[in-house]
């Protein structure tokens, strides 16, 4: 990947890497924009040339930016208003991105990127500043949003490792540095279990970033009270996955059920568990799949962008007869052409948002 920095309208620094590969297809592409977690940077989606969202977008002819998070090497920090006692760390960082850097990144690259649209890839702490960009988003910004990806993160925190998250807060006013050997416990799962290459240790230092301690409080304390605020605002395609050996968050089907009713307004929901993975999926022996996943979702969300305005309008539902020793007391009624489909954690409603209806 090339890097790049860049000095934004309101005289903040965003940077982060790229790579746009030559294609001459005339179908839509998405732009697939990465948002790391806590303590690493844009380098966390390309991490070598095993572990790197590259070994899929290149042949896909995908267009990729991994940014760098405000506050995070070059990138500066978010403009914040001391005044302001509400808005926490994440919520001012996902509406910065959504007003800010991601309108300057498309107006930057879209025709160098040839892409009609922008799908974010994001992990854990970015994760929680994705869907706070998307649940913000409005269409008005100046770029078109068209999926999301989230993955480690879900609806309920492992105790243990909050714990530890906010052991650390309360040793410091400053940023909090993670120790290397406790990080690849947490992030890798490494020495216990053998979800990721050893080699992969050799990268720990350098993508061990000081962590603001404003994202780690907002993650550990505030986000699960606030964050379906956001999820229910969500109108894009959301793809989520959750490592079954995550570290952080707990896994169980019913949190991934939890999970994906929390987008009631998104078309297409799906939420799975990642087997045999740890929290830094993209860092470990699941990270090809998982990015054949993602870039597979990319491209799905440019044809339902292309394809959802072609669908002819929602029926209205029929009454079904049915024989009177048949019936309950209740009229069934025919779903709506393109009603909801539900398949194993997955959500589909191609219907306008008018004609939503519970599953």
């Amino acid at each position: 990947m090339e890097n790049f920095e860049f000095c934004l309208p309101d005289g903040g620094t965003i940077s982060g890497r790229f790579n746009f590969p030559t294609c001459t297809s005339s179908n839509q592409l998405p732009l697939i924009v990465c948002i790391h977690g806590g303590s690493y940077d844009a380098e966390y989606f390309d991490a070598d040339e095993d572990h790197s969202i590259l070994t899929t977008s290149v042949s896909a002819k995908i267009p990729v930016i991994s940014l760098t998070r405000p506050g995070y090497g070059s990138s500066s920090p978010v403009p914040t208003d001391d005044t302001d006692e509400d808005t926490t760390y994440g919520q001012a960082q996902g509406k910065y991105l959504n007003s800010t850097v991601l309108p300057f990144l498309w107006e930057e690259f879209k025709e160098r990127s040839g892409a009609s649209g922008i799908v974010i890839l994001s992990h854990s702490i970015g994760a929680m500043i994705a869907i706070i960009t998307a649940g913000s988003y409005a269409g008005t910004e100046g770029y078109p949003l068209s999926g999301l990806i989230t993955s480690g993160i879900s609806t309920e925190l492992g105790p243990g490792p909050r714990g530890v998250m906010l052991h650390l807060l309360g040793e410091t006013t400053g940023v909090v540095q993670f120790d290397e050997s406790p990080k690849d416990a947490i992030m890798l799962q490494i020495p216990m279990n053998k979800f990721t290459d050893l080699k992969m240790c050799r990268h720990t230092k350098r993508l061990n970033w000081p962590v603001p301690p404003g994202e780690l409080h907002d993650i550990n304390m505030t986000w699960l009270d606030y964050w379906r605020k956001y999820s229910d605002r969500v109108t894009v395609p959301v793809m989520h996955a959750l490592a079954e050996f995550d570290g952080l968050w707990t896994y169980s089907p019913e949190v991934l059920e939890d999970y994906k009713n929390a987008f009631p307004n998104s078309p297409h929901v799906t939420s799975e568990v990642v087997p045999m993975a740890p929290h830094c999926i993209e860092l470990s022996l699941q990270s090809k799949p998982w990015y054949m996943k993602c870039c597979s979702f990319a491209l799905q969300c440019m044809i339902w962008d292309a394809l959802r305005p072609t669908l002819p309008p929602p029926t209205v539902p029929v009454p079904v007869q049915r024989m009177e020793e048949e019936m309950d007391s209740e009229t069934e009624m025919a779903p709506p052409q393109g009603g909801i489909t539900t398949l194993v954690y997955a959500t589909t409603r191609y219907e306008v948002k008018e004609t939503l209806r519970e599953n």
